[in-house]
């Protein structure tokens, strides 16, 4: 059985990860590998433009909830707005068909992908095969270079007690990953840099997976 691999972009609000991983999916060297994102489940409507299975899998709220009864989601739903989102567990099988995935996650799933629990726990019987398939990037900053990006992101709206609030929920997340991801510092004005080690550690980690 021919596994694909899975990679993990993460890290804390304000380190950029979204921006590496954008330039990341651009690489022609990752194109070649052809990477399919991992779609999330959510019950609201389709936008224009937006197709289902793209962007997300677009389902009812009574069958995203049937979905968490019935054991079919790696997680717990969550509300964003006025609607719900969730990632279904056969997003994460498309591994076990051969396909290369990449998951934009927060750092407390992703401690959990990086430690093995995550695989343990809904993948029993393939768990060590999946998380040998892994590779958890965790997208770094300084402190105060994120704070600086949070404040300029959210202009007015900016609030440091919310940010401290989160940063001290997600700190023993963060702790994990230190240890067990790897780590892909994303300084102002070296995102080059960081997208450029991101796209030869996955490619690098593909050819060893795949000898």
């Amino acid at each position: 059985m021919e596994i694909g691999i899975l990679t993990v972009f993460t890290g804390a609000s304000g380190a950029g990860k979204d921006s590496v991983m954008d330039e990341f999916l651009k690489s022609p060297s990752i194109q070649g590998l052809n990477l399919k994102k991992v779609v999330t489940c959510t019950d609201r409507s389709p936008r224009p433009g937006e197709v289902d299975g793209v962007q997300y899998h677009f389902l009812t709220g009574d069958k995203l909830q049937e979905m968490s009864k019935t054991g079919k989601l790696v997680e717990q739903i969550t509300r964003t707005g006025t609607s719900n989102k969730a990632t279904p567990k056969s997003e994460i099988e498309r591994l076990l068909n051969g396909e290369n995935l990449v998951w934009r996650i927060d750092p407390s799933r992703a401690a959990e992908v990086a430690s093995g629990s995550f695989f343990k726990h809904l993948f029993q019987e393939t768990a060590d095969v999946m998380q040998k398939h892994t590779l958890v990037l965790f997208i770094t900053a300084p402190k105060e270079v994120i704070n600086d990006r949070r404040k300029r992101r959210d202009l007015d709206k900016y609030n440091p007690n919310e940010y401290r609030a989160r940063d001290e929920q997600e700190r023993p997340h963060l702790e994990i990953l230190v240890k067990k991801a790897l780590p892909v510092e994303n300084l102002d004005g070296k995102l080059d840099e960081a997208v450029d080690l991101a796209v030869k550690s996955v490619v690098a980690f593909n050819n060893e997976i795949k000898k």
